[in-house]
């Protein structure tokens, strides 16, 4: 009998799902607090509930790029909160940022062509670069976390395609300056290469801090393409909604991968979505006082720790991803902070920070008191 066929060679050099593969190697113990994985605490709006519920044309697809009232509704958003000019035909609703992502890869990029990503880097953005055969440069950061736009130049080559930015950034939490982000987009505007802005955490900015989104720049528009998502801001990150905006150069392009990969968002999903565009940032309001209480908690408890070093407090997202002064590996730390002190981060082996020792902590879905508790805990361990 032959042997069973093995998997492809692609799927093989891919990092694992490193959240899951993380809980299955580290099942959490009964009562742990968890700082890892990326959600908030709030609850999905009950108007987008209430708008999933009274779907009824679930049982059909959409038009394969969204449904019309949603894609107007997305273009008039980033119009008004972003300074994109973009309309409705410039907008494709995914499942989920991520789903954008790979729809965008797939339609710029070919087998070898190189892609420059800031690291450390969202590791679901490493995976899909490499599951479409593309390389990844990685461009390494100061203590600031922000990438050096001439560093970025420098990793540039005749094969390059594009380059990633994430801010607010997945995992530092960083900000980058719009000066940098201009820079960077300048850049890939001179070379005739794309700039991919993901932008999920917009509305998730403190101490006055404000949002920037890259394709809203002067000459942005033909080489930037913007994603952007429920998951976060909308408490939706089950629903697998999100959007992209491209130019009308890759509209056919991108079409064609989005219905080989799921035809349409769920159609539900989609209601649901129209409706947490109605609500607008606003929703989040309520909310933003008690997510910076936790943060602030978190915060002054590790800035009181001895083996721990944050030589910069970002302004963006939720996480926080301090550097621990230790000789084990962050898969080690994380493991014995979950499995001996019940508190569960994310090692920073999984954003491609291997050394120094890193771990990434969520404050977005803990309240004060666990908060309190779970910074108790870190400093037992640590």
């Amino acid at each position: 009998m032959a042997k069973a066929p093995v998997t492809s060679q692609r799927v093989r050099s891919l990092s694992p799902p490193w959240i899951h593969h993380f809980n299955r190697e580290v099942p959490p113990p009964r009562g742990t607090i968890s700082l890892g994985q990326g959600v908030p605490f709030f609850p999905t709006p009950k108007e987008v509930l209430t708008a999933a519920r009274n779907v009824e044309d679930g049982a059909r697809y959409s038009p394969d790029p969204g449904l019309p009232e949603l894609r107007k509704a997305c273009a008039q958003k980033v119009r008004r909160e972003n300074g994109i000019n973009a309309s409705a035909d410039n907008i494709v609703v995914t499942a989920g940022a991520n789903q954008g992502f790979v729809n965008a890869l797939m339609a710029i990029a070919d087998v070898g062509d190189e892609v420059v990503m800031v690291s450390p880097y969202y590791f679901n953005h490493e995976m899909a670069v490499r599951m479409a055969g593309c390389v990844p440069r990685f461009v390494e950061v100061g203590d600031d976390f922000v990438p050096y736009p001439d560093q970025v130049k420098k990793a540039l080559s005749p094969k390059t395609r594009a380059v990633i930015t994430i801010s607010p950034n997945n995992p530092t939490g960083t900000i980058y300056p719009k000066e940098v982000l201009g820079e960077i987009n300048e850049l890939c505007g001179d070379r005739g290469i794309w700039h991919i802005s993901d932008e999920p955490y917009e509305y998730f900015l403190f101490e006055g801090e404000k949002h920037v989104s890259p394709g809203s720049l002067p000459g942005a528009a033909e080489h930037t393409i913007s994603l952007f998502s429920f998951s976060k801001s909308f408490s939706m990150a089950g629903w697998r909604v999100g959007f992209m905006v491209i130019p009308d150069s890759i509209s056919e392009a991108v079409m064609k991968v989005q219905d080989t990969l799921v035809v349409c968002a769920p159609v539900p999903s989609q209601r649901g979505a129209l409706a947490a565009l109605k609500l607008g940032p606003s929703h989040l309001e309520r909310y933003s006082k008690d997510m910076e209480l936790s943060r602030k908690i978190i915060l002054e408890g590790l800035e009181d720790m001895d083996p721990v070093d944050l030589p910069h407090v970002p302004k963006g997202a939720y996480y926080l991803f301090p550097r621990i002064r230790t000789r084990k590996s962050s898969w080690e730390v994380a493991k014995r902070l979950v499995e001996e002190h019940r508190v569960q981060t994310i090692p920073g082996t999984a954003f491609g920070r291997d050394w120094p020792c890193h771990i990434r902590l969520s404050f977005g879905n803990v309240s004060q008191e666990d908060a309190r508790e779970a910074i108790r805990r870190i400093k037992d361990g640590l």
